[in-house]
């Protein structure tokens, strides 16, 4: 059980999980089928569960008279978790959403600034909104008048055989493997899917031992539009 491991190794590790023929030139040609599956499992098991070894920060500096901000790439809109605004000298977590209530404090539709900036709310697929519109730049040097944003980081790249699997490639390579054989109708199947739900659970289990973010509050609040379904 390992994370890292290249996709050239997870393509063999399958191979013999489903009992496909490990010789290269016998199994070329359901190379790509494995890949595709290796991947798509991958991606489901992301967007399953907030991985805590995922979780990464980007900080972003306030620009005067700017209501809209670029997502940082290393970041969805979804998996967002949080928004800080350094004000003070603190790091003060902002309110998702704004709406009329907030636009006749200071209407942004009529660009009105305003310090410090409280809320923030998903713009389209890659921006945020922020409220009030800041009144003046943030300053590199410490931080004051920047946003911090808190969230799962997309998966690498995984596509060639050097690429390396974000997430635990057991975990990957039981649920690929659950998935072929079902589909082959093979008699080890549900045993095999067994096998990966028990694997999952446990690593879940060690992952959520300690509160590595405060999901709930008035203030410090998860992205209303993330989303998570269990893998069958």
């Amino acid at each position: 059980m390992a994370r890292k491991t290249n996709l050239g190794e997870l393509v063999q590790q399958l191979r013999g999980e489903v009992g496909y023929s490990l010789t290269a030139a016998l199994g070329s040609a359901n190379r790509d089928v494995l890949i595709a599956v290796i991947q798509r499992t991958q991606r489901k098991l992301w967007e399953d569960f907030a991985w805590p070894f995922m979780r990464v920060k980007s900080d972003i500096a306030s620009s005067k008279a700017l209501r809209y901000y670029n997502i940082p790439s290393n970041l969805t809109c979804e998996r967002i978790e949080k928004i800080e605004f350094k004000d003070g000298g603190y790091w003060r977590p902002l309110d998702y959403g704004i709406g009329g209530a907030q636009l006749s404090v200071h209407d942004s539709d009529t660009a009105e600034e305003g310090w410090p900036v409280t809320r923030w709310e998903i713009y389209g697929e890659d921006q945020f909104e922020v409220w009030p519109i800041a009144n003046t730049n943030g300053t590199a040097s410490t931080l004051e008048g920047y946003f911090r944003l808190t969230g799962i980081k997309n998966l690498a790249a995984l596509v060639d055989d050097d690429d390396r699997a974000d997430l635990d490639d057991h975990l990957i390579i039981l649920y690929a493997a659950a998935e072929l054989l079902a589909r082959n109708k093979a008699a080890d199947a549900e045993a095999k899917l067994a096998n990966a739900n028990t694997h999952y659970a446990r690593l879940r289990a060690r992952l959520s031992k300690s509160d590595m973010v405060r999901m709930g509050g008035s203030r410090t609040q998860a992205n209303p539009v993330l989303r998570g379904a269990k893998i069958v």
